[in-house]
């Protein structure tokens, strides 16, 4: 038998297990009922030890999940930043497609991986994993899904196929191809997480498409400029770089192209007969189809002009050419006047602005005698006579001087050029044609040009 004194210690024990355990234990009062007691708490502290190994084994499978999706997690963003240092290395992406869709395996466990690429009508396929029949089988069943409907497909899964995932490679310049995962014989799923890394990889692929494309196109633009350039000095040597001489005329022109090629043309030639021909022209249209065209002109004036002394027969002969040479809708407004040393001036006008004779303080002003040159085929033209007279200035422009605008939309317009051609009528005919076109450009400061700006003056002495 045990004491008083040691069965109060052993019960005070008993009381204070249970009391961790959240256990009531009555009171005791024979070593009898002790033992039960503590029967009873040895059953609750087993069962508790069990409910705790239970929780233990579910909390370890939960931390083995989100260790594996960690993983996952890790492996995908390895796999990005890899895909990204290698497309961001390389400025013709589909030189990289095979080790893409390597790497994006990493990350996504896919059985068939499949990139195209269409890019300047050249086509790069590239595929990982699966055999060759099983490739082409695959892209040509997404070539269908993606002509139906140009957007993201996922299926996690499918029976007969497998889940794919199909990424369109496409942006507002244009569809380059895509990209595609399968799960081609395979029960896997797909899941978001791949989903996501899919279409992270493929716009990293985008990105690179869009930038070899924009580079091609600098490329491409700079190379038109640098041509561009070539053909402005070569039509600005087309232009006389030197009138004939002569005591008895005093003779400028300048030419500015609203582009870097333009359409105005302007030349001064010697007859045979010892008369001066001069001309201004302008093609209809603007850029290299005026400029050839213009190129074109050129030869015939100088050619035609050299050997005939008709200015009637000319102008029909231009009309045919230039009806019969170039497409429908492309003529060509142009003055030809041939002054003779007596002061006796022959003037064809074909369509185009009035040719100005300023005389004291007055303007003359010569309209058009016959249609723009190749708009009909077999035009006759009118030659106006006209007898100069010792001092008189000959103007002939192209519209690109009185349509120029300002920034409110007005136009230069015959009042303005007018005023500038009397207020400086005594000056030499290189100040003259340099006063106007310093007044039309400033008048039209800070607006974009549209139209080639050309004069011609005359000083008959």
């Amino acid at each position: 038998m045990l004491d008083k004194d040691s069965e109060k210690k052993i019960v005070d024990c008993i009381k204070s297990i249970a009391k961790l355990f959240e256990k009531d234990v009555e009171e005791v009062t024979s070593i009898e009922d002790l033992i039960n007691r503590c029967d009873e708490l040895a059953q609750h502290i087993k069962k508790w030890m069990l409910d705790q190994k239970s929780n233990n084994e579910a909390l370890q499978q939960l931390i083995d999940a989100q260790l594996e999706e960690l993983s996952a997690a890790y492996e995908g963003l390895s796999a990005l930043f890899e895909i990204n240092k290698i497309i961001s290395s390389i400025e013709e992406p589909w030189l990289i497609l095979k080790s893409i869709l390597k790497l994006l395996k990493n990350a996504v466990n896919y059985t068939i991986g499949i990139i195209k690429l269409v890019i300047n009508n050249q086509i790069f396929l590239e595929f990982h994993g699966g055999a060759e029949e099983d490739v082409n089988e695959l892209a040509d069943y997404f070539e269908n899904q993606l002509s139906e409907n140009n957007e993201l497909i996922f299926v996690d899964y499918e029976p007969q196929k497998g889940g794919y995932i199909l990424i369109p490679i496409s942006s507002e310049f244009g569809e380059y191809g895509y990209l595609a995962l399968s799960n081609y014989h395979s029960s896997r799923f797909f899941t978001a997480g791949d989903k996501k890394i899919a279409e992270a990889v493929a716009q990293q692929i985008l990105t690179a498409v869009n930038r070899y494309i924009m580079i091609q196109r600098e490329i491409e633009k700079k190379r038109i400029e640098e041509q561009l350039q070539i053909a402005r000095r070569i039509q600005q040597g087309l232009l006389p770089k030197q009138f004939p001489k002569s005591n008895w005329l005093d003779i400028s022109a300048d030419s500015i192209s609203a582009v870097q090629v333009g359409g105005d043309y302007y030349d001064v030639i010697e007859s045979k007969d010892g008369s001066i021909v001069c001309c201004v022209a302008d093609v209809s249209g603007k850029g290299l189809p005026a400029a050839l065209i213009m190129s074109s002109f050129r030869s015939m004036f100088r050619l035609s002009g050299s050997i005939s002394n008709d200015l009637r027969a000319l102008g029909s002969q231009f009309d045919k050419m230039i009806h019969d040479d170039f497409e429908i809708g492309r003529f060509i407004t142009s003055i030809i006047m041939k002054i003779h040393q007596n002061g006796l001036v022959e003037i064809l006008n074909a369509g185009h602005d009035p040719l100005y004779v300023v005389r004291n303080n007055k303007i003359i002003k010569i309209e058009s005698t016959g249609t723009p040159f190749g708009i009909l085929g077999n035009g006759v033209y009118d030659i106006e006579h006209f007898q100069a007279q010792s001092g008189d200035i000959f103007v002939a422009f192209t519209d690109g001087v009185v349509e120029a605008r300002n920034i409110n939309g007005e136009e230069f317009g015959f009042e303005r050029f007018e005023e500038v051609i009397l207020k400086n009528k005594y000056s030499k005919a290189a100040d003259i044609v340099g006063k106007i076109i310093n007044a039309v450009f400033e008048f039209s400061l800070g607006t974009t040009q549209h139209d080639d700006t050309t004069v011609l003056v005359v000083r008959y002495e």
